[in-house]
């Protein structure tokens, strides 16, 4: 069932007891991200909750974290689906994308200011890593660009600092589609139109922030989530189209030639990503609801907003391309929250041959062409999710000598600070070089039986648990 907008998706949230609401007034400056961050780090994915603070600082609107990606159940209930289901609705969205349509008019033009009426201190923006971030930051932006020459559109995720009443600074990483856009544009001379939304339906959220092939309309993709076509406006300063019931959408243009100190910022690698020459965006118009919701995300230190996003997106993504689309016998894909749900990931495999364990890494490197940089490809029989299953397998079905691929001279993960010193800024080409290693973790030849309890004797004990005295 798709949603109609993003306060009817946290009204389902609240339904079923996903929506915490903090009614006492907060300061942005820093307790913002200390309530979320102890949220996030006392409870495990089972009990986390969306966490909506209805009054921050002078704003007038309330600030939500947690709204996607507070824990897969969450994930599942923005796809209007159940977790295990997840994998088979990316597979579908993917395999059947919907065109959006164009309508008239939505909730996102009941309020709009242009020019000098453009304030975006009316926001609830908060500062995430507080003592360390240079200002507050917009850290769920949807950011709606077009390809000069194709014009087909990108919606993609990229940390936003406010610098002003009408100006953003925009950290666009390597090789980003945005980035690339935005090359062109100043190939031609010309400044590059964006538009920005703050708050839209969860699918839309959901494909921004998923790795696709450059060229893919992430409203496209979004449509195929919600089984509906995208409902899209025409922005009123720029030749580009919005969610039409978005909460806030900012317009304006990325500047040609124009280049300003940007961040350092928390990121999702728990360190501060270092600061650089970056471009900048000058606001024209903001529209939005009367009354809207401010949507941000949690990174920096996992396990965050952003890790969660990351580890069950992506993973959907790459099984679909290694089963789905390949064809190898891939039975599960594991991004852990340790590693930014980017550094690492398991890959579970009913191996049929010896080499389809090369066949699993060179596939995961194609499509994953930045991450990770440790790659461990395990048996079926082994629990990816479980930290202890995955050493046990590398610990006694390798051996270094044999078992090990590195890969060097390849592209890094951005903002991943073993690449270079501090003072070494984002921009500099140096932090563009990594390697990376893939071990096979598979047996090789016949082993004696494992001596594991069966599971379905745990799992028996599991649910009398109160039985025997344990609360």
């Amino acid at each position: 069932m798709a949603y109609n907008d993003f306060q009817e998706y946290l009204a389902r949230l609240e339904e079923a007891g996903k929506l915490h609401h903090i009614l006492a007034p907060v300061d942005p400056a820093w307790e913002v991200a200390a309530v979320t961050r102890h949220m996030f780090e006392r409870y495990a994915w089972p009990e986390r909750r969306a966490l909506c603070f209805d009054h921050v600082g002078q704003s007038q609107f309330p600030l939500v974290v947690g709204a996607v990606g507070a824990s897969p159940s969450i994930y599942a209930m923005a796809l209007s689906t159940e977790v295990d289901r997840i994998p088979a609705v990316w597979e579908k969205a993917q395999r059947e994308p919907l065109e959006p349509e164009i309508v008239g008019t939505g909730l996102c033009k009941e309020v709009i200011s242009k020019g000098d009426e453009v304030d975006l201190g009316i926001l609830p923006h908060a500062i995430w890593t507080p003592g360390r971030d240079p200002g507050p930051f917009i850290t769920a932006p949807l950011v709606v660009t077009r390809e000069p020459e194709t014009g087909v559109r990108n919606v993609g995720t990229y940390r936003l600092q406010v610098k002003g009443p009408g100006r953003l600074g925009i950290y666009m990483g390597h090789e980003k589609h945005a980035l690339r856009h935005f090359r062109k544009y100043e190939s031609m001379g010309k400044d590059m139109p964006v538009a920005i939304v703050i708050g839209a339906d969860p699918t839309v959220t959901l494909a921004s922030v998923t790795k696709f092939s450059y060229g893919t309309d992430e409203y496209r993709v979004a449509g195929g989530l919600r089984g509906e076509p995208v409902a899209l406006v025409k922005c009123e300063t720029v030749e580009l189209e919005v969610p039409a019931n978005a909460e806030i959408v900012l317009e304006g243009v990325m500047l040609n030639g124009v280049r300003e100190e940007e961040g350092p910022f928390g990121e999702y690698t728990g360190y501060m990503g270092v600061h650089g020459l970056a471009p900048v965006i000058e606001i024209s118009c903001m529209t939005r609801r009367r009354s809207p919701v401010y949507q941000a995300f949690l990174s920096q230190m996992p396990p965050s907003e952003s890790s969660c996003i990351r580890s069950v997106g992506r993973a959907a993504a790459l099984r679909r391309h290694l089963s789905g689309v390949l064809g190898l016998p891939v039975t599960d894909v594991h991004f852990p929250e340790s590693g930014g749900a980017t550094g690492m990931i398991v890959v579970a495999l009913r191996k049929e041959h010896p080499q389809q364990v090369k066949e699993v890494i060179w596939a995961t490197w194609s499509l994953m062409n930045k991450e990770p940089k440790y790659l461990v490809v395990v048996d079926d029989d082994i629990d990816i999710r479980n930290p202890f299953e995955v050493e046990w397998a590398m610990s006694f079905r390798s051996q270094p000598g044999r078992d090990l691929m590195v890969a060097n001279d390849v592209i890094a993960i951005g903002l991943d600070p073993s690449t270079a010193p501090v003072d070494v800024p984002e921009h500099d080409p140096r932090r563009r070089l990594g390697s990376r290693l893939a071990v096979d973790a598979t047996r090789k030849h016949a082993y004696p039986p494992d001596s594991r309890m069966p599971r379905q004797y745990l799992q028996t004990v599991h649910d009398r648990w109160s039985h025997y005295g344990f609360k």
